[in-house]
């Protein structure tokens, strides 16, 4: 097996005290079938289909990454960890932390369950639009 098959997965879990997962952009269902299908052809060995996202354990945190790590975005899509387990999609600690792959084996089931999972859509107040401006 190639080592690029696999996604990088830490060896520690999601931290307990991570209460949210934040993820840029909005729950457009075409949106995610691409990226998780881009995820299954890059990683085919793991048999998932992924997208990226990060945790974080308070509102403030929510608030940093949206200023670090997601600007690209004018909105941010935040779910509470506890709902996102509820409806069954798999939160895998992947690559740097605090960076986690959202997942199921099943394409279709993965976008319905992250459809129906209760969540808010934020506007990001750090949002650079491509131009490098901000809003």
């Amino acid at each position: 097996m190639s080592p690029k098959s696999i996604p990088r997965v830490r060896l520690t879990s999601v931290p307990d005290e991570a209460v949210f997962v934040v993820r840029g952009d909005e729950l457009d269902p075409e949106v995610i079938i691409d990226d998780a299908s881009l995820f299954h052809e890059r990683f085919a060995a793991w048999d998932r289909f992924g997208i990226s996202a990060f945790y974080a354990a308070t509102d403030d945190e929510v608030d940093a990454l949206c200023h670090a790590r997601l600007v690209r975005f004018e909105t941010v899509v935040v779910f509470k960890r506890r709902d996102l387990e509820a409806v069954g999609v798999e939160i895998v600690a992947t690559f740097r932390t605090p960076h986690v792959t959202l997942c199921h084996a099943s394409l279709e089931e993965f976008v319905a369950r992250l459809l129906r999972c209760e969540h808010q859509v934020r506007t990001n107040p750090y949002h650079v639009s491509e131009q490098g401006g901000t809003r």
